[in-house]
Protein backbone atom coordinates (compact mmCIF):
# COMPACT_ATOMS: atom_id res chain seq x y z
CA UNK A 1 0.00 0.00 0.00
CA UNK A 2 2.50 2.32 0.97
CA UNK A 3 4.36 1.69 -2.31
CA UNK A 4 1.38 2.82 -4.28
CA UNK A 5 0.56 5.91 -2.28
CA UNK A 6 4.66 6.31 -3.08
CA UNK A 7 4.25 6.10 -7.09
CA UNK A 8 0.87 7.71 -6.89
CA UNK A 9 2.94 11.01 -5.07
CA UNK A 10 5.62 10.87 -7.71
CA UNK A 11 3.37 11.12 -10.64
CA UNK A 12 1.77 13.93 -8.92
CA UNK A 13 4.50 15.24 -8.52
CA UNK A 14 5.97 14.78 -12.49
CA UNK A 15 2.29 16.22 -13.92
CA UNK A 16 2.78 19.74 -11.54
CA UNK A 17 6.44 19.85 -12.70
CA UNK A 18 5.19 19.73 -16.45
CA UNK A 19 2.15 21.75 -15.83
CA UNK A 20 4.76 24.15 -14.35
CA UNK A 21 6.93 24.06 -17.46
CA UNK A 22 5.03 26.95 -19.12
CA UNK A 23 3.34 30.12 -17.78
CA UNK A 24 -0.15 28.99 -16.50
CA UNK A 25 -2.12 31.15 -18.57
CA UNK A 26 -0.83 29.59 -21.99
CA UNK A 27 -2.77 26.62 -20.97
CA UNK A 28 -5.28 27.48 -23.54
CA UNK A 29 -3.19 26.78 -26.28
CA UNK A 30 -2.37 23.97 -25.18
CA UNK A 31 -6.05 22.91 -26.02
CA UNK A 32 -7.04 21.05 -29.15
CA UNK A 33 -7.95 24.31 -30.53
CA UNK A 34 -3.93 25.11 -31.08
CA UNK A 35 -1.09 23.84 -33.10
CA UNK A 36 1.16 24.91 -30.86
CA UNK A 37 5.26 24.41 -29.10
CA UNK A 38 6.56 25.82 -26.06
CA UNK A 39 10.16 25.72 -26.08
CA UNK A 40 12.28 27.29 -22.31
CA UNK A 41 15.92 27.98 -21.66
CA UNK A 42 18.87 30.14 -19.90
CA UNK A 43 20.79 32.20 -21.06
CA UNK A 44 24.02 30.38 -20.36
CA UNK A 45 26.26 31.64 -23.11
CA UNK A 46 25.63 35.54 -22.22
CA UNK A 47 23.90 35.88 -25.93
CA UNK A 48 22.23 39.55 -26.65
CA UNK A 49 19.20 39.39 -25.29
CA UNK A 50 17.17 39.78 -28.79
CA UNK A 51 19.75 36.60 -30.09
CA UNK A 52 18.64 33.96 -27.35
CA UNK A 53 14.86 34.90 -27.64
CA UNK A 54 14.92 34.83 -31.46
CA UNK A 55 16.79 31.54 -31.79
CA UNK A 56 14.18 30.04 -28.89
CA UNK A 57 11.28 31.64 -31.10
CA UNK A 58 12.72 30.13 -34.24
CA UNK A 59 13.04 26.66 -32.52
CA UNK A 60 9.63 26.73 -31.72
CA UNK A 61 8.73 27.88 -34.91
CA UNK A 62 10.46 25.33 -36.07
CA UNK A 63 8.75 22.41 -33.96
CA UNK A 64 5.67 23.87 -34.75
CA UNK A 65 5.96 23.64 -38.45
CA UNK A 66 6.68 19.88 -38.06
CA UNK A 67 3.43 19.53 -36.37
CA UNK A 68 1.44 20.83 -38.69
CA UNK A 69 3.87 18.73 -41.83
CA UNK A 70 2.47 15.59 -39.83
CA UNK A 71 -0.99 16.42 -40.49
CA UNK A 72 -0.76 17.84 -44.00
CA UNK A 73 0.93 14.34 -44.98
CA UNK A 74 -2.51 12.63 -42.57
CA UNK A 75 -5.03 14.48 -44.41
CA UNK A 76 -3.35 13.57 -47.95
CA UNK A 77 -3.49 10.14 -46.88
CA UNK A 78 -7.03 10.56 -45.90
CA UNK A 79 -8.57 12.41 -48.70
CA UNK A 80 -6.50 10.78 -51.52
CA UNK A 81 -8.75 7.40 -50.77
CA UNK A 82 -11.96 9.65 -50.24
CA UNK A 83 -11.82 12.03 -53.06
CA UNK A 84 -14.14 11.43 -55.78
CA UNK A 85 -14.82 13.19 -59.15
CA UNK A 86 -17.40 15.85 -57.89
CA UNK A 87 -14.44 17.04 -55.35
CA UNK A 88 -11.63 17.57 -58.42
CA UNK A 89 -10.81 20.89 -57.06
CA UNK A 90 -10.23 19.08 -53.26
CA UNK A 91 -8.03 16.16 -55.26
CA UNK A 92 -6.18 18.35 -57.38
CA UNK A 93 -4.91 20.38 -54.16
CA UNK A 94 -3.73 17.56 -52.39
CA UNK A 95 -1.33 16.44 -55.21
CA UNK A 96 -0.15 20.80 -55.53
CA UNK A 97 0.12 21.40 -51.47
CA UNK A 98 3.57 21.28 -50.66
CA UNK A 99 4.72 19.61 -47.30
CA UNK A 100 6.56 23.58 -46.79
CA UNK A 101 4.18 25.26 -44.40
CA UNK A 102 3.07 28.79 -44.42
CA UNK A 103 3.67 29.99 -41.06
CA UNK A 104 1.90 33.75 -41.95
CA UNK A 105 -0.88 31.99 -39.48
CA UNK A 106 1.28 31.32 -36.64
CA UNK A 107 1.80 34.00 -33.57
CA UNK A 108 4.50 33.99 -30.81
CA UNK A 109 4.29 34.93 -27.40
CA UNK A 110 7.22 35.07 -24.80
CA UNK A 111 7.79 35.63 -20.70
CA UNK A 112 10.96 35.20 -18.62
CA UNK A 113 10.45 33.96 -15.24
CA UNK A 114 12.82 36.35 -13.27
CA UNK A 115 12.79 33.44 -10.02
CA UNK A 116 14.21 30.33 -12.27
CA UNK A 117 16.08 33.11 -14.45
CA UNK A 118 14.25 30.81 -17.84
CA UNK A 119 12.56 32.42 -20.76
CA UNK A 120 9.55 30.78 -22.04
CA UNK A 121 8.47 31.28 -25.83
CA UNK A 122 5.05 29.83 -27.68
CA UNK A 123 4.48 29.29 -31.29
CA UNK A 124 0.85 28.45 -31.85
CA UNK A 125 -1.71 28.77 -35.03
CA UNK A 126 -5.52 29.26 -33.65
CA UNK A 127 -7.31 26.64 -35.18
CA UNK A 128 -10.57 28.68 -35.88
CA UNK A 129 -8.75 31.89 -37.04
CA UNK A 130 -7.07 29.53 -39.45
CA UNK A 131 -10.16 28.03 -40.87
CA UNK A 132 -11.72 31.71 -40.76
CA UNK A 133 -8.73 33.28 -42.88
CA UNK A 134 -9.16 30.62 -45.11
CA UNK A 135 -13.04 30.25 -45.44
CA UNK A 136 -12.76 34.08 -46.50
CA UNK A 137 -10.37 33.07 -49.20
CA UNK A 138 -12.84 31.03 -50.40
CA UNK A 139 -16.01 33.37 -49.44
CA UNK A 140 -14.38 36.02 -51.75
CA UNK A 141 -13.58 33.41 -54.66
CA UNK A 142 -17.65 32.47 -54.35
CA UNK A 143 -18.72 36.43 -54.29
CA UNK A 144 -16.06 37.17 -57.83
CA UNK A 145 -17.56 34.53 -59.65
CA UNK A 146 -21.12 35.49 -58.82
CA UNK A 147 -20.20 38.23 -60.00
CA UNK A 148 -18.60 37.27 -63.21
CA UNK A 149 -21.65 35.50 -63.82
CA UNK A 150 -24.01 37.98 -63.65
CA UNK A 151 -22.06 40.49 -65.18
CA UNK A 152 -22.00 37.98 -68.45
CA UNK A 153 -25.73 36.80 -67.78
CA UNK A 154 -26.24 40.85 -68.49
CA UNK A 155 -24.18 40.74 -71.44
CA UNK A 156 -26.06 37.85 -72.62
CA UNK A 157 -29.48 39.29 -72.23
CA UNK A 158 -28.17 42.49 -74.36
CA UNK A 159 -26.80 40.33 -77.12
CA UNK A 160 -23.50 40.87 -76.49
CA UNK A 161 -22.21 37.16 -76.34
CA UNK A 162 -17.90 38.04 -77.23
CA UNK A 163 -18.19 40.01 -74.29
CA UNK A 164 -19.69 37.66 -71.83
CA UNK A 165 -16.95 34.92 -73.21
CA UNK A 166 -14.54 37.04 -71.79
CA UNK A 167 -16.30 38.00 -68.90
CA UNK A 168 -16.16 33.82 -68.01
CA UNK A 169 -13.40 32.85 -69.17
CA UNK A 170 -11.49 35.45 -67.21
CA UNK A 171 -13.14 33.68 -63.82
CA UNK A 172 -11.78 30.07 -64.80
CA UNK A 173 -7.83 30.65 -63.41
CA UNK A 174 -9.71 31.96 -60.63
CA UNK A 175 -10.29 28.01 -59.65
CA UNK A 176 -6.68 27.59 -59.81
CA UNK A 177 -5.52 28.30 -56.05
CA UNK A 178 -8.76 27.57 -54.14
CA UNK A 179 -8.30 24.05 -53.65
CA UNK A 180 -5.22 24.86 -51.44
CA UNK A 181 -7.46 26.93 -49.25
CA UNK A 182 -10.09 23.85 -48.95
CA UNK A 183 -6.84 21.33 -47.91
CA UNK A 184 -5.46 23.96 -45.00
CA UNK A 185 -9.61 24.20 -44.22
CA UNK A 186 -9.21 20.36 -43.94
CA UNK A 187 -5.61 20.85 -41.70
CA UNK A 188 -7.43 23.16 -39.40
CA UNK A 189 -10.22 21.03 -38.64
CA UNK A 190 -13.35 22.56 -40.52
CA UNK A 191 -16.37 20.67 -40.02
CA UNK A 192 -16.76 18.26 -42.85
CA UNK A 193 -20.66 19.12 -43.13
CA UNK A 194 -19.07 23.06 -43.81
CA UNK A 195 -16.36 21.92 -45.64
CA UNK A 196 -18.79 19.92 -47.84
CA UNK A 197 -21.10 22.89 -48.33
CA UNK A 198 -18.42 24.88 -49.72
CA UNK A 199 -17.25 22.44 -52.25
CA UNK A 200 -20.26 22.00 -53.84
CA UNK A 201 -20.83 25.91 -53.87
CA UNK A 202 -17.76 26.22 -55.78
CA UNK A 203 -17.75 23.04 -57.88
CA UNK A 204 -21.59 23.90 -58.60
CA UNK A 205 -20.31 27.81 -59.84
CA UNK A 206 -17.34 25.98 -62.29
CA UNK A 207 -19.66 23.61 -63.82
CA UNK A 208 -22.14 26.39 -64.47
CA UNK A 209 -19.21 28.93 -66.36
CA UNK A 210 -17.99 25.65 -68.12
CA UNK A 211 -21.96 25.04 -69.20
CA UNK A 212 -22.28 28.67 -70.11
CA UNK A 213 -18.79 28.87 -72.11
CA UNK A 214 -20.07 25.83 -73.72
CA UNK A 215 -22.91 26.91 -75.00
CA UNK A 216 -21.22 30.36 -76.21
CA UNK A 217 -18.72 28.71 -78.28
CA UNK A 218 -20.20 29.64 -81.63
CA UNK A 219 -20.35 33.45 -80.10
CA UNK A 220 -22.60 35.60 -81.62
CA UNK A 221 -25.00 33.95 -84.56
CA UNK A 222 -27.43 36.27 -87.03
CA UNK A 223 -29.72 35.47 -89.40
CA UNK A 224 -29.88 36.77 -93.16
CA UNK A 225 -33.17 38.14 -94.34
CA UNK A 226 -32.63 38.84 -98.17
CA UNK A 227 -35.44 39.63 -100.55
CA UNK A 228 -33.81 40.51 -103.93
CA UNK A 229 -35.82 41.26 -106.93
CA UNK A 230 -34.58 40.96 -110.73
CA UNK A 231 -37.09 42.45 -112.65
CA UNK A 232 -39.78 39.67 -111.19
CA UNK A 233 -37.11 37.19 -110.19
CA UNK A 234 -35.71 36.87 -107.05
CA UNK A 235 -32.16 36.71 -106.89
CA UNK A 236 -30.75 34.29 -104.10
CA UNK A 237 -27.19 34.64 -105.02
CA UNK A 238 -27.50 38.07 -103.24
CA UNK A 239 -27.93 36.30 -99.71
CA UNK A 240 -25.24 33.47 -100.42
CA UNK A 241 -22.38 36.05 -101.36
CA UNK A 242 -23.07 38.08 -98.43
CA UNK A 243 -22.88 35.12 -96.39
CA UNK A 244 -19.60 33.66 -97.64
CA UNK A 245 -18.38 37.19 -97.20
CA UNK A 246 -19.06 37.86 -93.82
CA UNK A 247 -18.61 33.67 -92.88
CA UNK A 248 -15.02 34.75 -93.42
CA UNK A 249 -14.71 37.09 -90.62
CA UNK A 250 -16.08 34.46 -87.84
CA UNK A 251 -19.64 35.20 -88.20
CA UNK A 252 -22.15 32.00 -87.37
CA UNK A 253 -25.58 32.12 -89.08
CA UNK A 254 -28.92 30.39 -88.08
CA UNK A 255 -31.94 30.62 -90.54
CA UNK A 256 -34.34 30.97 -87.81
CA UNK A 257 -34.23 34.96 -87.33
CA UNK A 258 -35.92 34.57 -83.51
CA UNK A 259 -32.99 32.37 -82.28
CA UNK A 260 -30.35 34.97 -83.67
CA UNK A 261 -28.75 37.56 -81.44
CA UNK A 262 -28.84 39.77 -84.80
CA UNK A 263 -31.34 40.07 -87.80
CA UNK A 264 -29.60 41.61 -90.87
CA UNK A 265 -32.27 42.75 -93.87
CA UNK A 266 -31.59 43.40 -97.00
CA UNK A 267 -34.44 44.41 -99.25
CA UNK A 268 -32.79 44.98 -103.26
CA UNK A 269 -34.43 45.10 -106.76
CA UNK A 270 -33.25 46.86 -110.05
CA UNK A 271 -34.85 49.26 -112.46
CA UNK A 272 -33.83 49.88 -115.63
CA UNK A 273 -31.12 52.92 -116.08
CA UNK A 274 -30.86 53.43 -119.98
CA UNK A 275 -29.51 51.45 -122.68
CA UNK A 276 -27.14 52.74 -125.60
CA UNK A 277 -26.48 51.64 -128.95
CA UNK A 278 -22.79 50.65 -130.20
CA UNK A 279 -21.35 50.05 -133.27
CA UNK A 280 -21.38 46.48 -132.67
CA UNK A 281 -24.16 46.39 -130.68
CA UNK A 282 -26.11 47.23 -127.69
CA UNK A 283 -25.23 48.33 -123.85
CA UNK A 284 -27.68 48.00 -121.28
CA UNK A 285 -27.25 49.64 -117.88
CA UNK A 286 -29.30 49.05 -114.72
CA UNK A 287 -29.14 50.31 -110.94
CA UNK A 288 -29.60 47.78 -107.73
CA UNK A 289 -31.22 49.63 -104.83
CA UNK A 290 -30.77 48.05 -101.53
CA UNK A 291 -31.61 48.84 -98.05
CA UNK A 292 -29.73 47.22 -95.57
CA UNK A 293 -30.50 46.78 -91.59
CA UNK A 294 -29.53 45.38 -88.63
CA UNK A 295 -31.61 44.31 -85.66
CA UNK A 296 -30.75 43.18 -82.23
CA UNK A 297 -32.85 40.86 -81.57
CA UNK A 298 -32.19 40.99 -77.37
CA UNK A 299 -33.66 44.90 -77.19
CA UNK A 300 -35.53 44.93 -80.80
CA UNK A 301 -33.10 47.87 -81.81
CA UNK A 302 -32.40 48.83 -85.37
CA UNK A 303 -28.68 49.26 -84.56
CA UNK A 304 -27.97 49.68 -88.07
CA UNK A 305 -29.08 51.12 -91.67
CA UNK A 306 -28.07 52.56 -94.91
CA UNK A 307 -29.14 52.42 -98.31
CA UNK A 308 -26.81 52.00 -101.69
CA UNK A 309 -27.25 52.00 -105.37
CA UNK A 310 -24.87 50.49 -107.46
CA UNK A 311 -24.80 50.43 -111.15
CA UNK A 312 -24.68 47.96 -113.50
CA UNK A 313 -23.91 46.71 -117.12
CA UNK A 314 -24.16 44.27 -119.76
CA UNK A 315 -24.63 43.95 -123.84
CA UNK A 316 -27.08 41.22 -123.43
CA UNK A 317 -30.14 42.86 -121.68
CA UNK A 318 -31.41 44.76 -118.28
CA UNK A 319 -31.65 41.37 -116.66
CA UNK A 320 -28.04 40.60 -117.34
CA UNK A 321 -26.93 43.78 -116.42
CA UNK A 322 -28.56 43.90 -112.89
CA UNK A 323 -26.48 40.64 -112.21
CA UNK A 324 -23.73 42.45 -112.92
CA UNK A 325 -25.02 45.56 -110.43
CA UNK A 326 -26.10 43.13 -108.03
CA UNK A 327 -22.54 41.00 -107.40
CA UNK A 328 -20.97 44.73 -107.17
CA UNK A 329 -23.88 45.64 -104.72
CA UNK A 330 -22.75 42.57 -102.48
CA UNK A 331 -19.16 43.87 -102.20
CA UNK A 332 -20.57 46.84 -100.75
CA UNK A 333 -22.93 45.72 -98.55
CA UNK A 334 -20.63 42.98 -97.21
CA UNK A 335 -18.29 45.83 -96.38
CA UNK A 336 -20.79 47.95 -94.70
CA UNK A 337 -21.99 44.81 -92.38
CA UNK A 338 -18.60 43.92 -91.57
CA UNK A 339 -17.72 47.79 -90.78
CA UNK A 340 -20.95 47.64 -88.25
CA UNK A 341 -21.35 43.63 -86.89
CA UNK A 342 -20.61 42.69 -83.43
CA UNK A 343 -18.25 39.98 -83.19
Amino acid sequence: MNRIIALSLLLLATFSLKAQNYPSEWVKYTSDGYFHDIESGRNSQNLSESKFKNDLLDLARSNLSKQIQVKVKEVSSKNASVVDGRSSILYNSIRNVSTDVDMQLAETRTQFDPSSEKLYVLAYINKEEACSYYKNDIQMLISNLNSKISIADNYIRSGFKSKAKTELESAMPLFDGVGKSFFWLNVFGLPEYQLKQYLDQVNGLEQSIKMKLAELEHGVTYCVVCNADNFGKKYVKLQNEVKGELSATGCNFVDDPSSADYVIRIDASAREYNRMNTGGGSAYFTYVDAAVAIDKNATGQRIFEDEISVKGSHTLGFEEAARDGYKKASKEISNLLKENIKL
